[in-house]
């Protein structure tokens, strides 16, 4: 009887070992219709559909296979170890000579940069590109980038490229402009300080070409070439008794928008350290810029990602544009917490009061939180502004109310209507 037992265990085993072969070989024949690709990048986006526009929903690493599913507009549908789906743009994958540049951001280092629908000098022009823009290099063959330029790819020769994106500094305080002598006997000196040697006295009204800021200083040229330094509080950007009326609409107008700090300056933080005042300002500002751009308005940020712009470049980036209106959104702290609570709006120069009481006003009305009104602040991003200038402290971030309040769309879209309509009354007084 043990006999029978055993032989029919070893029957059973046989058949199931039988029926694992046959398994694994159909999921083999099946899984051999499908195209497999290898990852060579160190990271890749995966996206929710076939093209940049849509949402990156998670990223794959180098030596991942993909199984294609289908192909579509130069895009592959895969299939991921996980068993989900998503997009990778095809084009990463049709040379394998191609070297991973883990979508490395570049900026276009030479005017009429061609972009190119193959890697060489033949290959059919895509589009010219400007010197400064930025691009995002997604592989690298034989001396030739692989870019993404907003909705459209193609190849750039890489020695016209400059990794890393343009600081604030080159991107916004790029060419030379003249400054203007403000008063009779303005010194030209040898260094940036008070203690420099005097190399040239100017005239009221006399022509300087601006070279560069340092510290409180502006690094010019004479209209005879000498090169030298004057302070910023003796010159101005602004041609003397040129006519500086006030623009008659919001569509007019120039308006410098300055989200604080960045980069390494994190700005306050809220009491449980989950919101810093560097992303709350930059997410405001992006609300704001929206707005004004939908009314006409030509709109410049300080900074428009997580970097640090200094101090001293602000205010120049304002006069150089010649800006006729500059806000620096700022959210304010306390050393004891929750002690504090609501928004207030300064100005330095008493020409930017009326400016200043027309925000506020329209601040009170669509916002959440308390008013505490209009203040004459010392704040060097308006100290130093030629420009009509404010700076608004929207809330306090070591409130736990004021914050739970102004991290939402909700407060954001309510600070860029009260900026807007303000601007639209201030212009058309």
């Amino acid at each position: 009887m043990n006999k029978y037992v055993t032989l029919l265990k070893k029957y059973q085993l046989i058949i199931v070992n039988v029926a694992i072969i046959i398994i694994v070989i159909i999921a083999f024949m099946s899984f051999g219709k499908n195209k497999v690709i290898t990852v060579s990048a160190i990271a890749m986006n995966v996206r929710t559909g076939p093209g940049i526009e849509n949402e990156i929903s998670t990223q794959v690493q180098r030596g991942d296979q993909l199984v294609v599913l289908k192909e579509e507009k130069q895009w592959y549908q895969v299939r991921l170890a996980s068993r989900r789906t998503g997009w990778v743009a095809s084009w990463l994958f049709d040379d394998s000579q191609d070297s991973p540049a883990t979508n490395q951001v570049a900026t276009v280092n030479t005017a009429d940069t061609k972009l190119r629908k193959d890697p060489n000098t033949e290959g059919e022009e895509i589009q010219s590109l400007k010197k400064g823009k930025v691009v995002t290099i997604t592989s690298e063959q034989n001396g030739w980038s692989n870019v993404t330029v907003g909705k459209k790819h193609g190849w750039i020769f890489s020695e016209l490229l400059t990794l890393g994106a343009p600081s604030k500094n080159d991107k916004d305080i790029i060419d030379a402009d003249q400054l203007f002598a403000r008063e009779e006997g303005t010194k030209v000196r040898s260094t940036p300080s008070i203690d420099g040697a005097v190399i040239a006295t100017l005239k009221a009204d006399a022509k300087l070409n601006f070279k560069q800021r340092d510290g409180q200083w502006y690094q010019v040229e004479t209209e005879d070439g000498q090169s030298g330094y004057v302070a910023n509080w003796v010159v101005s950007f602004e041609e003397p008794g040129k006519n500086t009326k006030k623009a008659s609409s919001l569509a007019e107008t120039t308006i410098v928008l300055d989200p604080g700090h960045g980069g390494s300056d994190v700005g306050a933080q809220s009491n449980d350290e989950t919101i810093s005042e560097k992303i709350i300002t930059l997410a405001t500002a992006h609300y704001v810029e929206a707005a004004l751009k939908e009314l006409g308005a030509n709109v410049i940020l300080t900074r428009d990602d997580d970097s640090l712009v200094e101090l001293g470049d602000i205010a120049l980036i304002s006069n150089r544009k010649r800006a006729d209106a500059f806000i620096s959104f700022h959210y304010d702290s306390t050393e004891i917490s929750n002690e504090a609570s609501g928004f207030t709006t300064y100005f330095y120069d008493d020409g930017d009061k009326t400016l200043a009481e027309t925000l506020n006003k329209h601040l009170e009305k669509e916002l959440p939180l308390p008013n505490r009104g209009v203040e004459k602040g010392d704040y060097q991003v308006i100290r130093e502004n030629e420009r009509p200038a404010i700076l608004l402290e929207l809330g306090y971030m070591n409130n736990d109310n004021d914050a739970h309040t102004f991290k939402t769309k909700k407060f954001q879209r309510q600070v860029a209507t009260a900026v807007t309509n303000a601007l639209d009354e201030y212009f058309s007084k």
